[in-house]
C-alpha cells in the first residue's frame, strides 16, 4: 500500500536536514547513495506542506540506515533523529508551537500531554494519511499512563523483528512530551507490527521521569 501513499515535501526535508545535522553531508549522500534516492542529493524538496513525496522514498531511507548501522546503531541514531526533528519542525512552524503552548498553558500537566498527543495524531493524519485507517491514530488514556495507536506506520511497514523498530516515533514523542510540559516522560513502544502486533502502541507515562 506504501507506493500508492505520500507525505509533504517538509517531512522528506525534515528528515534530510536532521540526518546531515547527525552524520554530516558526506554521511548523508552515502545514506542517499545506497537508498537509491539520488534526487534528493544535494536537492532537499521545497519548504512547504504539499504531498508530493512518495512515501515508498522515505521508507527506502529509513531501511537504509538499517542496513548500514545495524540495529543497535541505527536505533540510536533514530531516537536522535526523532528528537531533532520535532525540534526544528517548532523552529520552523512556531507558529503552530506557540498556539499548541498557549492552549495548553492554564491546563493540569496530564491534560497538556494529552493535547500533545491528540495534535500530533492530527498532524500525522495530514502528513502521512492512511489509504485504510481513518483517523490513522488513537489516543487512549488509562489511569496512569497514556497510549498512542498509530494503524497504518510505514516504520513497521513490512518489516519483521523480535524488538520494536518504531523508534524515531519514540524520539519525537519523547521531544514533544518533553517540550510540551518541560519535563521528560517515560515513552515505550509496547506493540509493533513488526512483531506481529496488528498496530504499533506506544506507551506515554503521566509520571516525569525522576
Amino acid at each position: 500500500m506504501l507506493e500508492m501513499r505520500k507525505t509533504d515535501n517538509i517531512t522528506m526535508r525534515l528528515w534530510l536536514e536532521t540526518i546531515e545535522n547527525v552524520v554530516g553531508s558526506n554521511g548523508l549522500k552515502s545514506i542517499l547513495n545506497y537508498a537509491h534516492l539520488k534526487q534528493f542529493i544535494d536537492s532537499y524538496p521545497p519548504d512547504n506542506d504539499d504531498l508530493d513525496i512518495p512515501l515508498e522514498d522515505l521508507r527506502k531511507f529509513y531501511l537504509a540506515l538499517y542496513d548500514l548501522f545495524g540495529h543497535k546503531g541505527a536505533r540510536s541514531l533514530q531516537l536522535r533523529v526523532g528528537r531533532e526533528f520535532i525540534r526544528i519542525g517548532t523552529e520552523k512552524r512556531p507558529t503552530i508551537a506557540k498556539a499548541l503552548k498557549l492552549s495548553t498553558r492554564l491546563v493540569p500537566e496530564n491534560m497538556r500531554i494529552r493535547l500533545a498527543l491528540q495534535k500530533y495524531a492530527d498532524i500525522y493524519d495530514e502528513r502521512q494519511p492512511s489509504l485504510i485507517h481513518k483517523p490513522r491514530m488513537e489516543v487512549r488514556e488509562e489511569d496512569e499512563y497514556f497510549l498512542l495507536i498509530d494503524k497504518d506506520n510505514f516504520e513497521s511497514e513490512g518489516m519483521s523483528s523480535d524488538t520494536p523498530v518504531c523508534n524515531t516515533c519514540v524520539g519525537r514523542l519523547q521531544y514533544t512530551i518533553e517540550w510540551i510540559t518541560g519535563r521528560p516522560h517515560q515513552i515505550e513502544e509496547i506493540e509493533c507490527r513488526a512483531m506481529g502486533h496488528p498496530f504499533d502502541v506506544f506507551r506515554i507515562s503521566k509520571a516525569p521521569q525522576e
